[in-house]
């Protein structure tokens, strides 16, 4: 009889043990995983910051080197990596429990006093709670690798920004100079005519008050480049002033192409929104489960002493038995709170919609004031080049011709260069705005 319940006991533990191994690939597979790839931006977070270079020779250059060293996308990156670790955090299965009871006074039995015994407890939670667990813990590292999209996004942005405004500043700087150079020139013709009385006082002033306007723009450029370079050392956390050519030397393009495309689904903002909802759910499913009461199975292994009979031992008696137990834990407490617990999932839940419903329309509103405004500018930029500046170039030739054959005075001459400038520091700075209405394009659309 010992040997048939001992061989009982047996059987009754490989199919725990086997319940236990279904039950971990179940939850296993169940888990929500991202995998980011091979993405050389993801490998850089895991290496130390790169070293300042000297000059950086291009935009995806300075890219890289800001998302080596900014502290912001790396302490996103660390929460990511956090989440990942925190995942594994939940188990299976609990611990089993481990006891050890001494009677007192033996308990005397047919088989000998019984005075010690060993317990082994194992708890089997229902599946669905273990699974949501590792769910909610999954798709929270989802939205924080999301959210480290985001950010690369943002900043990718920033310093798109930043470059196209260093070479808009270099190339109205250089404009600028041009008309400081023709206004001085100017000033200085009308200087000896005004002395010789052959013009007025009233048209030198206006050429002296333009040569001041002008120098103001000159310095007002450079301090425009003195922030950019505070804003360009902060992503990339020095304390030192930039090498004076740190940036290269360049002048502001344009590619005309229209932007085509539309916010995708798979933007990191939307795209973490929805590993929030499906947290939610998750949560959702995890307070539901609290009802579901647990499974509990346990081993006693009795220690029982030899019955003595006269002071002679019974043939037989002292033999230790097995005794298999099995249980539920009954969840009839705190169903009040369990209720509130639902309530609570489903609120979030419902915030998570809400929000994807506002952020996306966010993103498609944004995307498409972008592209009107970059269309706008297109078609600016295109009658500036193709009507305005060849029709003013058309005006400086023939102004040319007349102040040659002194049909026109220096004056007007003059005025029809600085129109030329004008125009095309007009088309500079449509230009400028073009490209950072693509920046934001490029953001919008995730890429």
């Amino acid at each position: 009889m010992y040997r048939n319940n001992k061989v009982l006991v047996g059987k009754s533990w490989v199919t725990l043990l086997s319940l236990q191994l279904l039950l971990c690939s179940l939850l296993m597979s169940s888990e929500p995983k991202i995998n980011p790839g091979s993405d050389g931006w993801i490998s850089q977070l895991e290496q130390s910051p790169k070293e300042l270079p000297s000059q950086v020779k291009s935009l995806d250059g300075l890219i890289e080197l800001s998302l080596s060293r900014n502290s912001g996308i790396r302490a996103q990156y660390a929460e990511w990596r956090a989440n990942q670790d925190a995942e594994q955090t939940i188990s299976s299965l609990p611990d089993p429990n481990l006891g050890i009871g001494y009677y007192i006074e033996p308990v005397e039995t047919a088989q000998g006093p019984q005075s010690a015994k060993i317990s082994l407890g194992q708890t089997i939670p229902w599946f669905s709670k273990i699974r949501a667990a590792r769910e909610i813990m999954g798709y929270q590292s989802i939205q924080s690798y999301r959210a480290l999209e985001t950010a690369r996004l943002g900043l990718k942005r920033q310093i798109t920004s930043l470059w196209v405004e260093a070479g808009y500043i270099q190339s109205i700087t250089s404009i600028i100079e041009a008309q400081i150079a023709l206004s001085k020139d100017l000033e200085e013709i009308l200087n000896i005519q005004y002395q010789s009385a052959s013009v007025s006082h009233k048209k030198l002033v206006e050429v002296q008050i333009q040569s001041l306007q002008l120098e103001n723009d000159l310095r007002d450029a450079e301090s425009q480049f003195y922030r950019l370079n505070l804003k360009l050392r902060s992503i990339l956390e020095i304390d030192t002033s930039l090498p004076a050519d740190f940036l290269p030397i360049q002048t502001i393009q344009f590619l005309y192409e229209r932007s085509t495309g539309e916010v995708s689904i798979d933007h990191p903002q939307l795209q973490g929104l929805e590993a929030m909802l499906q947290e939610t759910q998750a949560m959702k499913a995890s307070a539901r489960a609290a009802y579901i009461p647990d499974l509990k199975f346990g081993l006693d292994y009795i220690l029982t002493d030899t019955k003595m009979t006269d002071g002679v031992a019974m043939a037989g008696s002292g033999k230790d038995p097995l005794s298999l137990s099995a249980g539920i834990a009954l969840p009839l407490w705190n169903w009040k709170s369990k209720k509130a617990a639902v309530k609570s999932a489903d609120w979030r839940e419902k915030k998570a919609h809400a929000l994807m419903e506002a952020v996306s329309s966010s993103l498609a509103q944004d995307y498409d004031v972008s592209q009107s405004m970059l269309d706008e500018d297109m078609r600016l930029i295109h009658l500036y080049e193709d009507q305005l500046i060849p029709k003013a170039r058309e005006i400086e030739k023939v102004m040319q011709q007349e102040y040659i054959s002194q049909s026109s005075d220096v004056f007007t001459y003059t005025m029809s260069r600085q129109h030329v400038l004008d125009l095309q520091l007009a088309l500079t700075k449509t230009q400028y705005s073009a490209q950072l209405h693509l920046a934001d394009l490029s953001y919008l659309k995730g890429i």
